[in-house]
């Protein structure tokens, strides 16, 4: 039996395993964020169902899916409000798959205390004097787990 050859070019959107360097994520990034995927994935179906979007320490953003088009509800916590203006965190960055759709798709409702709000995202960069308005559950994930992260703005209305 023979091998196929090794193919010159790596698959899309895939780094060459063969390349060190920014290329690649470090192991530890890698953990860091195998391990919060595995946490989410058990508590965030749990958020959804008990607490989240009821309690005015989190709110649920609905996004629609990139490549499906279904409307995706992720738990987060929620940061700084005003009547027109809503910020979130973003604890991995844009490689967050909720950032990955708000970008595509950037019309999103929010559920904050059993009602949804319509409005429009975007992406900020980390900004310090923003992230100490948040309360202390919501700070904590940029320190604890944080992997390139940044605010998401959502103008309300």
């Amino acid at each position: 039996m023979t091998r196929r050859p090794k193919p010159a070019v790596p698959a899309a959107g895939r780094p060459d395993p063969g390349v060190a360097g920014p290329a690649r994520r470090p192991l530890v990034t890698r953990i860091r964020r195998a391990i919060a995927h595995g946490v989410w994935r058990v508590f965030n179906p749990i958020a959804l169902r008990f607490g989240a979007g009821v309690a005015p320490w989190w709110v649920i953003l609905e996004t629609t899916g990139r490549r499906t088009g279904r409307l995706i509800h992720t738990p987060l916590a929620r940061g700084p409000m005003t009547v027109t203006t809503l910020w979130l965190v973003s604890v991995h960055g844009r490689q967050a798959n909720f950032v990955k759709n708000l970008v595509k798709q950037p019309e999103v409702r929010v559920r904050h205390r059993r009602r949804w709000l319509k409005g429009r995202a975007s992406v900020e960069p980390m900004d310090a004097a923003r992230l100490a308005q948040f309360n202390f559950y919501a700070r904590t994930g940029p320190r604890t787990l944080g992997i390139e992260p940044v605010l998401v703005k959502i103008d309300l209305g």
